[in-house]
């Protein structure tokens, strides 16, 4: 079988994973870094140490494969470039463990679209192990918020109670008159952007604090307006229905002024909201049966869509947007330019 493994060149599509999953984890491993020198609460330790050890791991791993192949090894952020030391705490230890909830729920994700895209086994079992830590993370990181009373639920609903079926077209409606309650999918979905929205503005809020640049202190509060434009049209539609929103995390950020990570890093971590925020429109979009709420959601993603792009602008004008694997331009080399 290893002989096999030797012979069998990575597809375009085991490359981009490998390349997405060594950035996102450099990523985490500069994140957790400056939350093991700051949390207060020492009951979080453990899981911050599980996450970082995961982190490195992933990154280890992914890094013997890119050698052993013969590709270039990303860059990444590294945590001597990218991380403050002795910068004051810029978050709270609630934010910090939603944070890492977040990651965990992205990382099964992503960790099963590149096992579900892999051909060869070795590459499909390195995932599925990423899968399991994920997971096994994810469960630690839902235990710990329950005991803590900051694990936000979605809402209850009354069990159905018969089979039941559509009667009227109007079941697809939204736009005028008297609107049918929300589905639970939609309201599954209309949740996960909300708690995601809140993590977001809560970051853009504390990163427009600390980022050095005016420019992108700027484009900062920009996310942050956008985060609740976008947080206020899922509470209306929420709210129509007698549905619970999410909570608000605007508490987690305190007063710090002192940059804990770099313009580069921070602008990069913003653009993973903004990416995951198109995924999760999507996902939204793709689930209701409000013509109403569809619409909500395609305007949501041509915001996230401009958002980002201006991010990635920003990123692209200062040198900072390292290039993903791409395909040889073969116009280019036949012109040999």
């Amino acid at each position: 079988m290893n002989n096999r493994v030797d012979i069998v060149k990575l597809t375009s599509a085991e490359i981009s994973s490998l390349w997405a999953t060594y950035i996102n984890d450099s990523v985490v491993i500069c994140l957790i870094t400056h939350f093991l020198e700051t949390y207060t609460d020492p009951e979080i330790v453990p899981i911050l140490e599980e996450t970082l050890n995961i982190a490195r791991k992933h990154l280890n791993t992914t890094e013997q494969i890119f050698l052993k192949e013969k590709i270039a090894v990303p860059e990444g952020f590294k945590v001597e470039k990218h991380v403050f030391p002795e910068a004051p705490k810029l978050f709270s230890d609630m934010f910090y463990m939603q944070y890492i909830h977040e990651m965990c729920r992205v990382g099964i994700a992503s960790h099963t679209a590149g096992f579900t895209t892999s051909a060869r086994e070795d590459i499909r079992k390195m995932y599925k192990d990423f899968v399991d830590d994920a997971s096994n993370l994810y469960n630690d990181v839902v235990n710990h918020m329950q005991e803590k009373g900051i694990f936000v639920r979605m809402p209850y609903m009354t069990y159905p109670s018969q089979i039941d079926f559509m009667k009227k077209e109007n079941f697809l409606t939204g736009w005028f008159g008297r609107r049918r309650p929300l589905l639970g999918i939609e309201v599954t979905h209309l949740m996960i952007n909300s708690i995601q929205n809140e993590l977001g503005r809560a970051t853009c809020v504390g990163f427009s604090q600390v980022a050095q640049e005016q420019e992108i202190r700027d484009y900062f509060l920009r996310g942050k307006h956008l985060c609740k434009h976008i947080l206020n049209s899922i509470h209306d539609v929420l709210v129509e229905s007698d549905v619970p929103d999410a909570m608000s995390w605007d508490q987690s950020v305190t007063n710090s002024t002192v940059a804990p990570f770099s313009d580069q890093l921070m602008l990069f971590i913003v653009g993973i909201f903004s990416n995951l925020g198109i995924l999760t429109y999507g996902a939204g979009l793709s689930a209701t049966m409000r013509r109403d709420i569809s619409a909500m959601y395609a305007n949501f993603i041509i915001k996230a869509g401009a958002f980002g792009e201006d991010g990635l602008e920003l990123m692209i004008e200062r040198g900072w947007m390292e290039q993903p694997p791409i395909f040889e331009d073969r116009d280019r080399l036949a012109k040999r330019e």
